[in-house]
């Protein structure tokens, strides 16, 4: 795996690559290289590179520098070939030379239960089906993180789209992959699934078998 110095790295002709940067969710919503999908490194790190990206792209790894030895090391312990090298000196090198960079705007629970009654836009459940059908916001669809980036073709770029998903970081990665796509108005909501549904927002739940609208009333 090559480490990639920050002249070779900014030469690269970067249009059959994807950016994976691996450091925690919300260090990367503050500041990343554009067009970089967030995949933090942890204990699900390889199976959802695997997930995420095809293995028809070629990846480098934007990461800590304190961490890039354990993350070179997972990934070739897996034996994912797509994965070409790192850019040397982590982020904190294409930060510290003044590159531009881009963000993204996460919003907490209460700022998402004010914004879900007064502002527009379209809301994406990023949990699996067998998750959402036991309950979800309401007026929310649901796209499984795994299958989104394919789906991104049938959505309009300019549109407003508000995230969630079991985690935080889920919201981020889904985030990241709408910018890296060209869409600009995301919003992920950077909470836990428990805690939107303790947050007072309308939510949708299934009628247990069995009760009448009788039982409802009482």
């Amino acid at each position: 795996m090559q480490s990639f110095e920050l002249n070779e790295f900014k030469a690269l002709d970067l249009s059959g690559y994807a950016l994976v940067d691996t450091r925690k969710s919300e260090i990367f919503a503050d500041g990343f290289i554009e067009e970089s999908v967030s995949i933090p490194f942890n204990d699900d790190f390889i199976d959802s590179l695997q997930e995420l990206i095809s293995n028809d792209q070629k990846v480098i790894l934007i990461t800590d520098q304190s961490e890039i030895p354990s993350v070179v090391k997972a990934v070739k312990s897996s034996g994912m070939a797509n994965v070409k090298g790192y850019l040397a000196g982590g982020y904190e090198a294409w930060g510290n030379a003044n590159n531009k960079f881009d963000m993204l705007i996460t919003i907490d629970t209460a700022e998402f239960a004010i914004d879900y009654q007064f502002d527009e836009f379209y809301l994406i459940d990023l949990r699996p089906k067998e998750d959402f059908e036991k309950g979800h916001v309401e007026d929310s669809e649901n796209i499984a993180l795994a299958y989104l980036e394919p789906l991104l073709v049938e959505m309009e770029a300019g549109d407003s789209y508000y995230l969630y998903g079991d985690t935080a970081a889920q919201a981020i990665t889904a985030a990241s992959l709408l910018k890296r796509n060209g869409f600009q108005r995301v919003r992920p909501v950077a909470a836990d699934y428990k805690d939107i549904e303790a947050a007072g927002i309308a939510m949708y739940k299934p009628k247990k078998k069995g009760s009448s609208s009788a039982d409802h009333n009482n």
